[in-house]
């Protein structure tokens, strides 16, 4: 849905681990969203919705006032944001996110929205989620499911959804975005129904990585639904149970090419400790879906477990040259460096060099400087011609130290 309306790329999508309703962008491409958005939404299209909204918002400049702002707009400033995200993350593919620091200002900015638009963003949101397959009508039945929502809690004198405080809503917005769905084609039965199988299986995945979701109304669930017949599968094998949820993999009919069985597959088989057999599925899939960051950075911890150092770094590498400020990625290499069985002294400089970018997109200049010292301090000992893309990374930490948005 981005690449419809804007050239740049988003620089992050967090999922914030937080039942209130609530989604917000951030100039230069951040869009995050609380989980209670997602699981309080009626279908994938919902929840496309919001995301079209948030796109819509991006790529008509709502939130950069004048130009000197837009400049102050830097990757700096948006590292700083990205390391307030990473602060609070959970374990999984799920994201914790807090607004914290001199980010706090951006985040209320980005926030506050004229009415004016928010009738454009929902009007080129509409454009878009028609565009990339979706429903048109998705947006005034989630805005519709916020107004009903909340009409209980104001009666009940409960919390009033962030969305609505952040994104004011009014009937004329409802009765207008109803008035333009009914001009856009319906989706085929065949487009909704693969859409309803994966909001299935992410909704679940989802309940189970956030921990709503425990055994009984998953083994329920289950009976009747893929999503939470992986997210049991999760469960069992996190619990020590991996020899019935190799059983229940075995017997479920799952689509072996599909990203989130292949995942929950190799899930199972890593804490088996079959690492090799964790390769081969991620592998055969990957190959399937090479843009897919996820299977790119688990099938790189299943290379490092068999020992595949320099297939993993092939893997991840691209991630960190595309997307510097890839946190995640760089964890990955500095662990591959460390359990590398290169020349110890350039796997050190590596390693120290990783460790230095994860600390720099944490924050954490300070330390990010003293790692990147003594990968410098290597380097002129035994490889001198690293010592220029030290030089340059130290630049990049002293100017992000330094920055005061």
């Amino acid at each position: 849905m981005n690449a419809l309306v804007r050239t740049q790329s988003l620089i992050a999508t967090p999922i914030i681990n937080d039942s209130s309703i609530n989604a917000f962008a951030v100039p230069g491409g951040v869009i995050g969203m609380n989980t209670g958005t997602i699981l309080s939404a009626g279908g994938l299209d919902e929840v496309a919705s919001v995301i079209a909204h948030e796109i819509a918002h991006l790529s008509q400049r709502h939130y950069e006032h004048n130009q000197e702002n837009s400049k102050k707009l830097i990757a700096l400033q948006i590292g700083g944001l990205l390391a307030a995200l990473a602060a609070s993350s959970v374990s999984g593919d799920v994201a914790a996110a807090a607004m914290i620091g001199s980010q706090t200002a951006t985040a209320e900015t980005a926030a506050s929205h004229s009415r004016e638009h928010e009738r454009e963003a929902d009007r080129m949101g509409q454009q878009i989620l028609v565009q990339a397959g979706y429903d048109a009508a998705a947006m005034p039945r989630f805005f519709e499911r916020l107004y009903k929502q909340v009409s209980l809690t104001t009666a009940k004198n409960a919390f009033v959804p962030s969305f609505i405080q952040s994104h004011p809503f009014t009937a004329e917005r409802l009765s207008e975005s109803m008035s333009r769905a009914k001009g856009y084609p319906v989706p085929s039965m065949v487009a909704r129904e693969q859409q309803t199988r994966l909001f299935d299986k992410l909704t679940w995945r989802l309940r189970y990585l956030t921990k709503q979701s425990g055994l009984d109304e998953l083994t329920i669930h289950a009976k009747r639904s893929d999503g939470a017949r992986l997210a049991l599968i999760m469960y069992l094998a996190d619990n020590a149970r991996t020899d019935e949820a190799l059983r229940l993999f075995a017997n479920a009919s799952f689509d072996p090419s599909d990203p989130l069985v292949c995942l929950t597959h190799a899930h199972v088989l890593t804490k088996m400790n079959d690492h090799a057999q964790a390769v081969s599925v991620l592998s055969s899939c990957q190959a399937i879906y090479p843009e897919r960051r996820d299977l790119r950075l688990h099938l790189a911890d299943a290379y490092v477990s068999t020992g595949e150092t320099a297939k993993a770094l092939a893997l991840l590498n691209p991630l960190t040259e595309r997307t510097p400020h890839d946190r995640q990625a760089w964890q990955r290499v500095q662990h591959a460096y460390e359990k590398s069985r290169m020349d110890k002294s350039i796997a050190t400089i590596h390693a120290l060099h990783a460790r230095s970018q994860v600390e720099l997109w944490g924050g954490k200049y300070d330390g990010a400087l003293q790692s990147n010292a003594q990968a410098t301090k290597v380097a002129k000992a035994h490889y001198p011609n690293l010592l220029p893309m030290l030089e340059q990374s130290k630049v990049m930490m002293v100017q992000a130290r330094d920055y005061k948005p």
